[in-house]
C-alpha cells in the first residue's frame, strides 16, 4: 500500500499528535494520552467529562494502555511491539501489520502475549486488537470486491491511517437490547442512515458495548450477523472518530473506582476497560470511510471477515489461561498445600486448561493458509474449538482458583489495618505462609480476589462469555465449518455403507 499524502489532516484524525522523529508511525504513552484530549463527549454518572485522561474512572485504564505504547520504544519489547511493513519498509505497531506469512502471524502472537501480560488479560480490546476487522476485509477481499470493489481501496486507506497514527480502534457492532417483539424496521434506536448526500452519510441511533472506545481513538462500525429483515438503511460498515460531532459515549458505572491502593487491589488499581452506549445524533461520515452501504450480500460475510478478531480473542484467552496456571501454583506455594491430592488435581485441571488453549492456538497458526487474496489466515476450526472450550470451561477455572484459595479470599486484611503497629505485628506472627510472609500471602489473595471475585472480575467473565459469539453460536459454527470428511469416508468404508 502506497503512502498517502499527509500534508492535510484526515477526517478520521483531525488532531494528529507529534510523533517520534526516528519512528514517525509510533507514539509514546504520553503522546497516546495527548491524542485523547480531543473534545470527545463522554458521560459518566451524569457528568460530562472534559478530559478523559484526568477522569479517575478512565485515567488508570488509559495509563495501563499507555504502557503498551511505551513498549514500542523499550529495548526489551521494541521488536515485539513493532514490525516492519513489507510494502513500505516503515516500522509500524505490530497490531497494524497485515500478515502475509506464518512468521507474521507469530509476530502477532508475540504481541498478543505482551499486551495480555501487560494488562493481565482483563482488557479485551488492547491496542493490537483494533485492526482486526480491516485486516479481515483485506484477507477476504475476493468475497467483497465483486459486490463493492471500491470498499477495498477505502479499507487500504483506513489501514494506512491506522498505521501512520498508531491508533486504538474499537468495535462498534452490538445492537441495542430492546423489545424483541418489534421487527427490525420498528426498532427506533437501531443505528441507521437518515441522510445521504454527495459528501457522505448521516447516522442516527445507538450501539451498545463499544469497549475501550472512550479510551481509544476510532471505532469501526459494522453490521451484526446477517438478518433478512435488516432495513437497507441499517446495513452500513464504516469508521468514525471518537470526537465526531454529534457522537456521545454514555459509559456504564465504573467498577474499579476507589481502588487506587495497589496493595489492597493490585489488579483493579490498574483501572479498567470502559464500556459505553454510543449515541449518534446525526453523525456525518464521508464516503471515504463508508466501506459498505445497503449491500446485504456483504452482510453475509460478517463471520468470515471477523475470523481475525475471533483468533485474537481466543489467543488472548489462551495467554490469560497461562496467568491462571501461574496463579494456581502461587497459591499452592503460599499455603504449602502441594501434598494434598485434591489440591494437585485442581491445579492440574487449570494447567490442562492452559495447555489445551495454547495447543489450539499454536495449531491454528502452524496450519494457517493464505486466503484467495493472499493474506495468511489462522486455521478457523482450531480457533473456534479453542474458543468454545475456553469459554465453556472458564467458570470452572474461576471456581477452582477460589477453592484453592480457601479462607484466604474471605480473611483479607486492608493495608491501612496491617500498618497499625499493634495489629500488624500480630498478623505477621499469626498468619505466615509457606514460602511467603503473612503480608505477602495477604497481597496474593488480594490479587486472586481481583481476578475471581470483584465486580471487575464479574464484568470480565461476562465479557469473555459473549465476546464475538456465545457458546451456542460457536457450536453451530463448528458444526457447519469443521471438515470431518476424511473420518466420515473411512467410517463409511469400514462399515460397508454406500
Amino acid at each position: 500500500m502506497a503512502k498517502d499524502d499527509t500534508s492535510q489532516p484526515d477526517w478520521l484524525v483531525q488532531r494528529p499528535v507529534a510523533q517520534s522523529s526516528e519512528y514517525p508511525n509510533l507514539r509514546t504513552g504520553a503522546q497516546f494520552k495527548e491524542s485523547l484530549r480531543d473534545g470527545r463527549k463522554v458521560i459518566i454518572s451524569g457528568r460530562v467529562i472534559k478530559d478523559v485522561t484526568q477522569e479517575p474512572s478512565l485515567q488508570r485504564g488509559i495509563d495501563t494502555l499507555a504502557e503498551i505504547f511505551d513498549d514500542q520504544f523499550a529495548p526489551a519489547t521494541h521488536d515485539i511491539a513493532t514490525s516492519i511493513d513489507p510494502e513500505t519498509g516503515d516500522r509500524i505497531a505490530t497490531g497494524w501489520l497485515v500478515p502475509y506469512s506464518k512468521e507474521d502471524l507469530r509476530r502477532h502472537v508475540a504481541m498478543i502475549k505482551l499486551s495480555t501480560f501487560r494488562t493481565f488479560g482483563v482488557f479485551g480490546r488492547p491496542p493490537d486488537y483494533g485492526p482486526v476487522k480491516a485486516i479481515g476485509f483485506l484477507a477476504f477481499r475476493h468475497l467483497i470486491e465483486k459486490e463493492e470493489p471500491e470498499a477495498i481501496e477505502k479499507m487500504q486507506h483506513f489501514i494506512q491511517v491506522g498505521q501512520r497514527h498508531n491508533l486504538i480502534s474499537a468495535d462498534v457492532i452490538i445492537d441495542l437490547q430492546v423489545n424483541r417483539k418489534l421487527s427490525m424496521p420498528e426498532q427506533p434506536g437501531r443505528l441507521r442512515v437518515v441522510e445521504e448526500n454527495k459528501n457522505g452519510i448521516v447516522l442516527y441511533g445507538a450501539k451498545a458495548g463499544n469497549s475501550v472506545f472512550a479510551q481509544g481513538n476510532i471505532g469501526t462500525i459494522s453490521m451484526p450477523p446477517p438478518n433478512p429483515t435488516m432495513p437497507d438503511e441499517c446495513t452500513v460498515w464504516s469508521a468514525v472518530p471518537a470526537d465526531a460531532p454529534g457522537l456521545s459515549m454514555i459509559a456504564r458505572e465504573p467498577i474499579t473506582s476507589g481502588f487506587e491502593d495497589s496493595e489492597d487491589h493490585p489488579l483493579d488499581s490498574r483501572g479498567e476497560e470502559s464500556d459505553s452506549l454510543l449515541v449518534f445524533n446525526r453523525v456525518f461520515v464521508p464516503w471515504q470511510y463508508v466501506f459498505s452501504y445497503k449491500n446485504k450480500t456483504i452482510a453475509q460475510v460478517y463471520n468470515v471477515v471477523g475470523r481475525f478478531a475471533f483468533w485474537k480473542i481466543a489467543t488472548r484467552l489462551s495467554f490469560r489461561a497461562e496467568i491462571f496456571a501461574g496463579a494456581a501454583q502461587m497459591i499452592v506455594n503460599a499455603l504449602g498445600t502441594d501434598g494434598v491430592p485434591a489440591v494437585r488435581a485442581l491445579v492440574a485441571d487449570i494447567i490442562a486448561y492452559a495447555a489445551t488453549l495454547r495447543a489450539c492456538m499454536t495449531a491454528a497458526v502452524e496450519t494457517a493458509a493464505p486466503t484467495e487474496s493472499g493474506v495468511m489466515a489462522p486455521n478457523h476450526s482450531y480457533v473456534q474449538a479453542g474458543r468454545l472450550y475456553g469459554i465453556s470451561q472458564y467458570p470452572k477455572i474461576m471456581q477452582a482458583l477460589r477453592e484453592l484459595s480457601g479462607q484466604g479470599l474471605i480473611s483479607r486484611v486492608p493495608r491501612a489495618t496491617w500498618e497499625q503497629q499493634d495489629v500488624g505485628a500480630m498478623l505477621d506472627e499469626f498468619l505466615p505462609g509457606y514460602e511467603v510472609s503473612a503480608r505477602e500471602k495477604n497481597r496474593l489473595f488480594n490479587l486472586i480476589w481481583d481476578m475471581t471475585c470483584s465486580a471487575a472480575a464479574m464484568r470480565i467473565a461476562l465479557f469473555e462469555n459473549i465476546n464475538a459469539a456465545t457458546a451456542a453460536n460457536l457450536r453451530e459454527d463448528i458444526y457447519r465449518t469443521y471438515d470431518r470428511s476424511e473420518g466420515l469416508n473411512l467410517v463409511r468404508r469400514i462399515a460397508g455403507i454406500g
